[in-house]
């Protein structure tokens, strides 16, 4: 249409430049108003258009914010607190208003992501780099295979929401978008443009010091998520990721629950190698997470320093002798550090 626009109003100007008669000033008049007019109409149709994907977009918003509440109590005004997820809590008129704001700051069209390349598989989950058709921004879909279970992802999703709404002090993916259909769900989150510490250590682009660097700051950023009733259970080298600018990002959350609950052993998931004892038998606590810190560390570093070697024995060691906080354990690794640069 705007090109039939353009059109009428070379062909005027053409009719303007060779025309002789004043006759031919009409005809030039006529052209150039049907083709304002076609202006005009393309860009109320557009505004029309915008109007009703914004609220589209806001119905399926909401609805998709209410599926991440696994309870709600009835009779109860919205701005009190709900359940979600594993017993986290957030406002509800917080939350929706929050996830709302986040999903209207970048265009959504239809198809709104568009796969690109499958950056790995599990037993129950694909995860596929993909790209925002109108905006460029690359993402990440995480996404149920054929017959897996959802609660999983569910729940990660959950997790994902919790974190940012509580604002808690630590790197992670940012929830996008959740979506169950045909009994497959799919999580959409950001990108974060980086490699894995397993990678960089593999490489050899990654030194000792630096590790335990990035390390001791991971450990102070879950001592916040263990005071605020979390724990990740799937620390592992796999599951850091330092993006481009230095900051190391916790990803899967997958794993993560509720402090101090007691769930059945057979419905925990993790790395066995990076798993202490007690989350194997259903007991949540933060000493799991900086278990799985020392079975990183010692995953990554074989022939530690003498420091590095004793925080990693606490680490791993018999549960009484453990940190008891992350604080406590950055402390260590800082303290290593230093001994490790004046060796």
């Amino acid at each position: 249409m705007k090109r039939l626009a353009l059109t009428l109003l070379a062909l005027a100007l053409i009719v303007l430049l060779l025309g002789r008669h004043a006759s031919r000033l009409a005809e030039i008049v006529t052209l150039c108003l049907i083709g304002l007019a076609l202006l005009l109409g393309r860009i109320l149709l557009a505004a029309i258009s915008r109007r009703v994907s914004f609220g589209i977009s806001i119905v399926a918003r909401t609805r998709a914010v209410h599926r991440l509440r696994i309870a709600s109590y009835p009779g109860r005004r919205a701005s009190q607190r709900r359940r979600v997820f594993d017993g986290a809590t957030v406002t509800l008129s917080r939350a929706g208003a929050r996830a709302m704001v986040q999903y209207h700051s970048e265009p959504h069209y239809a198809p709104e992501h568009r796969p690109l390349t499958l950056l790995r598989r599990t037993a129950f989950h694909e995860v596929l780099l993909a790209y925002n058709a109108s905006t460029g921004q690359r993402v990440v879909i995480k996404r149920t295979l054929p017959g897996a279970p959802v609660y999983d992802l569910r729940r990660e999703a959950g997790v994902l929401l919790w974190l940012e709404l509580a604002q808690m002090p630590i790197v992670a993916p940012r929830y996008i978008n959740y979506d169950e259909r045909d009994g497959r769900s799919a999580l959409t989150m950001t990108y974060i443009d980086g490699q894995t510490i397993e990678e960089l250590a593999g490489a050899g682009r990654l030194a000792v010091s630096t590790l335990v660097r990035l390390l001791a700051k991971t450990c102070i950023a879950l001592d916040a998520l263990h005071r605020a009733g979390y724990v990740h259970q799937d620390i592992k080298p796999a599951n850091l990721i330092l993006d481009r600018s230095g900051v190391l990002a916790v990803i899967d959350w997958g794993s993560a629950r509720r402090l101090d609950r007691p769930y059945n052993p057979q419905s925990i998931t993790g790395t066995p190698e990076f798993a202490s004892p007690e989350q194997w038998r259903g007991i949540v606590l933060p000493g799991n997470d900086l278990y799985a810190i020392g079975k990183t560390l010692a995953a990554l570093v074989p022939d530690p320093p003498p420091a590095l070697a004793r925080v990693i024995a606490r680490a791993t060691g018999p549960f009484a002798r453990r940190y008891a906080t992350g604080v406590q354990m950055a402390q260590a690794l800082l303290a290593a550090r230093e001994a490790i640069q004046e060796a």
